[in-house]
């Protein structure tokens, strides 16, 4: 992989992201008046919602990493590594 190439990845992870959001994101986060919900919280609240979403990563971390057990062993099975 070159390094425009890693770059181009990069974009398109960017890309999804923005389309994350401005789909569902805008759905869940923005308020009436236009901004974004993390904007009004008070620093408790902030703080309560970050330390969930430190959570949510440790869960889709753990969760990437069994998917990525199950191909490892799926791979060793078929090409006898």
């Amino acid at each position: 992989m070159t390094s425009n190439e890693l770059a181009a990845a990069v974009e398109e992870a960017i890309r999804a992201a923005k389309g994350r959001v401005l789909g569902p994101g805008r759905d869940q986060y923005e308020t009436e008046d236009g901004t974004q919900g993390f904007e009004s919280m008070t620093l408790a609240e902030l703080l309560d919602w970050a330390s969930e979403e430190a959570e949510d990563l440790i869960v889709y971390g753990v969760m990437l990493q069994i998917r990525i057990k199950r191909v490892k062993r799926a791979l060793k099975k078929g090409f006898d590594l």
